[in-house]
């Protein structure tokens, strides 16, 4: 890609690091870790994603060699671990998450391509790239990620449709910075659109033939927010 686009996407990747951990560490003030734990969720959450995507590359990961990607995760902690955390600031986390799944699906499909993955695998890396993050977090702090959860909104479709929109410009010969912002904006628009709607996606019948009713939403998920429940 070329050097426009890279500098474009540096900032935003750090946009993208800040809001994942700050998002963990909220999980982690919730499950009432100390210090130590709330850094160790907020850097999960904020680079758990491209440091597996940078593994896939057989890449020096960037959590590691660049002073950016290192700073960001612990300034999240230190201003969650030390602010009181209200509703309303629960509430802007999560708007801010959204943006960076809308983020993370696109620079984690540009960086795929960029270094020779086909459309489709640089987008199924693209979208792991995006909900890594939220899966290490949730994992640590002892909880079923709730991107594996059918009773949470969508999460894992936006970043698919921002990932595949990113391949498709690419495989058309389209892809540069609009394009990667349309794609990314789009992804954000279809999460902040099933929150404020309630969209999730199909359960199997099979719950159906154990006679079962649905689960509802807990009143902790209302409540708080975790790095892949948005």
């Amino acid at each position: 890609m070329n050097s426009l686009f890279s500098a474009v996407l540096y900032p935003l990747d750090l946009a993208g690091i800040f809001a994942f951990a700050f998002c963990g560490a909220l999980l982690a003030v919730r499950k009432d870790f100390d210090f130590f734990g709330t850094l160790l969720l907020a850097e999960a959450a904020g680079t758990g994603g491209g440091l597996f995507r940078d593994l896939v590359l057989r890449l020096p990961p960037v959590a590691f060699t660049d002073i950016g990607y290192c700073l960001v995760p612990p300034v999240a902690a230190v201003l969650v671990f030390f602010l009181r955390p209200t509703r309303r600031l629960v509430s802007v986390s999560t708007v801010c998450d959204a943006g960076a799944l809308g983020l993370f699906s696109v620079t984690g499909t540009v960086k795929a391509l960029d270094h020779g993955f086909a459309p489709l695998p640089a987008a199924a890396l693209g979208v792991t790239t995006a909900v890594g993050g939220g899966l290490a977090c949730g994992v640590l702090a002892g909880e079923i990620p709730p991107v594996l959860r059918w009773d949470q909104d969508l999460y894992v479709l936006p970043a698919v449709v921002g990932a595949g929109g990113t391949a498709a410009l690419h495989a058309a010969g389209r892809l540069g910075v609009t394009g990667a912002v349309c794609a990314a904006v789009l992804a954000f628009a279809l999460r902040t659109s099933a929150l404020r709607r309630g969209w999730r996606t199909p359960r199997s019948a099979l719950w159906k033939q154990r006679g079962e009713a649905p689960a509802t939403r807990s009143a902790a998920s209302r409540r708080w927010t975790s790095p892949s429940s948005y």
